[in-house]
């Protein structure tokens, strides 16, 4: 499965919906803050559905995820070019992301005035082992570089990647909790039913 990317609308009041040429879903859900006292917020959330890939993109059983609340850019030799907030999620054996507010070839993103969003998907074998790049306050930066056999050569960066969202509730991510994730004792996890 080579990386794959959509330019897409979502209408809140159609979910759940998928997309099946990435292998995703887009679910409504109420995900308590980490401000105490405040008000559940209503969220977009995306999920892994790898069942849903042709037979040439298949990519087996995703059933655990890290989901991520983060910044993130990505970068194809095909002029492909998007940047802004959104979600990272890390399976056993995919990233997908969705970029909600920012943009993308030039056009606004926003979930929530247009529901026009920008969605992401590659093999986590298709990239090297990330950069990474310290701050000394603030989260690092994450860097994805795919391998040369990749059909459009590309690049995806995490920045600042400080929440991430479980059983409908944000709670705080960590530099150590991404260096996790993304290792292989991480990666088996994931992949455990």
């Amino acid at each position: 499965m080579a990386l794959k990317t959509a330019h897409l609308k979502i209408d809140r009041l159609l979910l759940p919906q998928k997309y099946d040429d990435l292998g995703v879903r887009f679910e409504h859900h109420a995900v308590a803050t980490l401000k105490e006292g405040k008000p559940p917020a209503d969220m977009v959330l995306i999920r892994p559905a790898g069942q849903l890939l042709g037979a040439e993109d298949a990519v087996g059983p995703e059933p655990r995820w890290n989901l991520l609340l983060c910044g993130m850019r990505i970068k194809a030799r095909d002029g492909t070019d998007a940047q802004g907030q959104g979600q990272l999620l890390i399976t056993g054996q995919r990233l997908i992301g969705m970029i909600d507010t920012g943009t993308a070839g030039g056009s606004r993103l926003s979930a929530d005035s247009s529901g026009s969003i920008f969605c992401f998907a590659f093999l986590r074998d298709d990239v090297y082992p990330p950069q990474v790049k310290k701050h000394r306050l603030t989260p690092s930066d994450f860097s994805f570089r795919s391998k040369e056999q990749q059909p459009v050569a590309f690049q995806m960066m995490v920045i600042a990647a400080m929440a991430y969202i479980a059983n409908d509730k944000v709670g705080y991510w960590f530099d150590k909790n991404m260096l996790h994730a993304l290792s292989d004792e991480g990666r088996e996890g994931l992949l455990r039913h």
